[in-house]
């Protein structure tokens, strides 16, 4: 019944999202170009609207029938909600980054204090000795600061690189099936199983209307909500599963991108906090380079970085190194591909 639900939920959301592109367009929920754009034209925007709820709907629903609902997995997808919603109005009138900043903060410090056991039993665990065991309650606390940081980045790292037709949806399927494998092997609980062919529905089926030249752009609405639900996905494995690598491996991409770009623009005395297109892919494609052949770059990239993710289980170290290794070539090569 499950199974049937996902399959009948990709069927749907590409039928909702084919026919909501007049909607946006007549309610001018649009995305006017800027020098910082990728693409030329207005186009609608606010996908996640549908989306999030769908996905929402969808886990609620299954996880019911599976019999593996909770009142945590009620509460985060509740908390998705609320950043889809702020996030929607921030598509339409530009929130300030204080308040969009407080909302994030609000639901990553309620969310991990909805995991407060899994967090004792992770910090029991730990085999602290000689002199931190007399620091040992402030190195929780600053464990505790780094993950909600980390959190925090994740969300806005799904922002910052949702610029570029598919994109989102490369990343994100290949997230999700990163989860789906290590809950086959019995790696992670049972419901990441069900929950990752949910979100690789609704990715797979926003493809058809974002692959390039897209049609449709996901907005914010979509790409902090998901970004929030990555966060939660890869803290709650690596205190519960002690599984943290194969989940940084496959968004390696993202986190180097943005990272590299972040540093950048700091040595350079820029305003970090200010709306950019210093990404890499970015500047690949006004170098005149079309989206697709972008888009296809990183795609292969992601493929071998879901292999690595897997190799990590055995050679965590080994695996994590090439991944960088392979991703900061790619990131060169944008740097200076040029066009014949």
């Amino acid at each position: 019944m499950s199974f049937i639900i996902i399959i009948s939920l990709y069927i749907a959301t590409s039928l909702l999202l084919k026919n909501s592109i007049v909607f946006f367009e007549r309610f001018r929920i649009l995305d006017f170009p800027t020098k910082r754009s990728n693409h030329n034209h207005p186009k609608p925007k606010g996908a996640g609207l549908i989306l999030i709820p769908l996905f929402i709907f969808a886990t609620l629903l299954v996880f019911f029938l599976e019999g593996i609902l909770d009142s945590n997995w009620v509460i985060i997808l509740g908390f998705c909600f609320i950043l889809m919603l702020i996030s929607f109005i921030d598509d339409l009138k530009n929130v300030s980054l204080g308040l969009r900043l407080f909302f994030q903060i609000f639901c990553v410090i309620s969310s991990m204090i909805l995991l407060k056991d899994d967090f004792s039993f992770y910090f029991n665990s730990l085999e602290i000795t000689g002199w931190a065991e007399n620091y040992f309650e402030i190195i929780k606390v600053l464990i505790l600061f780094l993950f909600m940081i980390f959190w925090i980045w994740i969300i806005n790292l799904f922002n910052f690189m949702d610029g570029m037709d598919g994109i989102t949806v490369v990343q994100g399927s290949s997230f999700s099936i990163c989860l789906n494998f290590l809950a086959m092997l019995g790696l992670i609980e049972i419901n990441f199983l069900y929950v990752s062919l949910i979100m690789l529905g609704v990715l797979t089926a926003f493809f058809s209307v974002n692959k390039p030249p897209s049609k449709l752009f996901l907005g914010d609405v979509g790409s902090i909500p998901i970004g929030f639900l990555a966060g939660y996905f890869i803290i709650y494995n690596t205190v519960k599963s002690d599984l943290f690598i194969p989940f940084i491996i496959v968004i390696m991409y993202y986190l180097l991108d943005s990272s590299i770009t972040l540093i950048i623009r700091f040595i350079k005395k820029e305003n970090i906090f200010k709306a950019h297109s210093s990404h890499f892919y970015q500047k690949v494609i006004r170098k005149g380079f079309s989206h697709n052949y972008v888009l296809k770059k990183i795609f292969i990239l992601n493929i071998v970085l879901l292999f690595l993710s897997y190799t990590s289980i055995n050679w965590p170290m080994i695996s994590i190194i090439t991944s960088i290794l392979i991703t900061t070539s790619l990131i060169l090569f944008f740097e200076f591909r040029k066009i014949k």
